[in-house]
């Protein structure tokens, strides 16, 4: 283990603008792949937040896929423990859940994800149930 590789497994300071990104990182890398047409929906998702509004998406996104890529998906929904209020918590659940229904069905990568995000957010089953619902409308074909 060389001296910077310590440096590298420290948790990193984030803030909500990053967690949000992240939360849907998180399930667009759940099977190891950063595929094209995931991450340009995690993009899109990040054009039309409000909490980004006023930011550089660009480099807030950066640093979002760089600490995923860095520690992974599951190290990563850790710290989403860290977003500062519940209704935040409860948005970023949304937008992971809709970023892996996006893709028509929920694999065993994304499941195993979004399980530790609701358990990490403390988001009820009932709440988890009642978004899925709600956005299986949208992707029912």
């Amino acid at each position: 283990m060389g001296f910077f590789d310590r440096l590298k497994k420290q948790p990193l300071k984030v803030d909500d603008q990053q967690l949000l990104l992240e939360a849907m990182l998180c399930v667009a890398f759940a099977d190891g792949d950063d595929q094209y047409e995931e991450t340009n929906l995690v993009r899109a998702f990040a054009n039309t937040l409000p909490e980004l509004k006023n930011a550089d998406a660009y480099e807030v996104y950066e640093k979002a896929e760089k600490a995923v890529k860095l520690h992974g998906a599951m190290t990563r929904v850790k710290e989403l423990t860290n977003l500062s209020s519940e209704a935040l918590k409860q948005k970023a659940f949304l937008l992971a859940m809709d970023i892996a229904l996006s893709s028509g069905e929920i694999d065993d990568g994304e499941e195993a994800v979004l399980g530790a995000m609701a358990e990490t957010m403390n988001i009820s089953p009932e709440l988890a149930d009642r978004i899925a619902n709600v956005l299986m409308i949208k992707y029912v074909t």
